[in-house]
């Protein structure tokens, strides 16, 4: 299907492909027709004709009925439908198909007139008022049920378009919200720099090097949608690398489970946990010495990271990592909705991040 699988639940529905989609419709036109006749020329208990006149007039009478419901057909489909219903003027809706339903009995009082009679009544007589109401019952049952078709058709379109409106706008957020990066960061990195050139300039040229590598990470892979989790690693240890230059001692705990490198996670989701210790974090030591610990492991199918760090004073989470919380918990939902656990310990002087993701096919 080109369209139909946007919409959740019809996946690979070959009735909503056969409805919607495009190269179907002669298909769909022939099937109409073919049934409009096939009723017409139902078997039935009543005698054959032997008058041969009669007989002839007797398939007028269904090719005229036929062409009738054709016309009702096409014009509902191709006119009253968009004109009307579709701008919601249902009274003008209404009042066209009385009209057509009027015109249609005079056209065939008339036909009458000329012994082309669409009903056989015992008494020979023409068609009066009650069969006027008859027919306009008949007319509308035949039309609610071919709008129906037409009517679910466009609301499964709407349907698409509004699916794809709403991905689009969400990718257009994703790709927002993953392009970012802490400017705290960025700023202290080259107030480093600037220092380094005079008093260390090798050392200045590796963190030159170092924060190369991590803007062009940020530029060339969050165009991906996943990305292997050791490039996200790699980024997350040359900007502990580009921190610990800065102070005059920094120890971390980077544990990574085996193998974990070589899986696929979304671009950059661990990024803003990392800023955020270097932001606000990590400036003093926990038990046994360390000033950050960060795990990744795998467990029960999901990738878990965990990062504690010790903080100065209590962290207002609504600056959180520079993209604030909402923001993180925002491109979560995108990715992982209702699969990802993300909880955040804020007590004292520790400062404890968890995130559990499902692991990517």
């Amino acid at each position: 299907m080109k369209n139909g699988q946007i919409i959740i639940g019809y996946e690979n529905s070959l009735f909503i492909d056969f409805i919607i989609d495009s190269k179907y419709r002669w298909i769909r036109h022939v099937l109409l027709i073919a049934a409009i006749i096939g009723i017409h020329f139902l078997p039935n208990s009543a005698p054959a004709e032997v008058d041969k006149k009669a007989e002839i007039w007797n398939l007028w009478v269904k090719f005229i009925s036929i062409i009738i419901l054709l016309a009702l057909f096409y014009i509902n489909h191709y006119i009253l439908i968009p004109f009307f219903i579709l701008k919601s003027r249902f009274l003008d809706y209404a009042g066209s198909l009385f009209s057509l339903y009027t015109f249609i009995f005079l056209s065939m009082l008339v036909l009458e007139s000329q012994e082309l009679q669409f009903v056989k009544k015992q008494d020979q007589s023409l068609l009066n008022w009650k069969d006027f109401i008859v027919l306009i019952i008949l007319f509308t049952i035949f039309i609610a049920a071919v709008s129906s078709v037409k009517l679910f058709k466009i609301w499964i379109v709407n349907l698409i378009r509004f699916k794809e409106f709403e991905n689009n706008t969400l990718t257009i957020q994703l790709e927002q919200l993953k392009s970012q990066i802490n400017p705290h960061f960025l700023f202290n990195t080259l107030n480093n720099i600037n220092f380094l050139i005079d008093e260390n300039p090798k050392l200045a040229s590796k963190v030159l090097v170092k924060l190369s590598d991590i803007l062009r990470n940020q530029l060339y892979l969050s165009k991906g949608d996943t990305i292997e989790l050791g490039k996200e690693i790699v980024v997350l240890r040359n900007i502990l690398f580009l921190e610990d230059i800065r102070r005059d001692k920094f120890i971390v705990d980077f544990k990574v489970d085996s193998d974990l490198e070589k899986m696929h996670v979304s671009p950059f989701l661990f990024i803003p946990f990392i800023e955020n210790v270097v932001k606000h974090g990590a400036h003093q030591t926990m038990e046994g010495g360390l000033h950050v610990q960060i795990q990744l492991s795998i467990n029960n199918q999901h990738i878990c990271f965990t990062c504690i760090n010790s903080q100065k004073k209590k962290l207002h989470q609504a600056a959180y990592g520079g993209l604030g919380l909402s923001n993180i918990r925002k491109r979560l939902e995108i990715l992982y909705p209702q699969t990802y656990d993300l909880q955040i310990d804020d007590g004292g002087d520790i400062f404890k991040v968890f995130l559990s993701i499902p692991i990517k096919d």
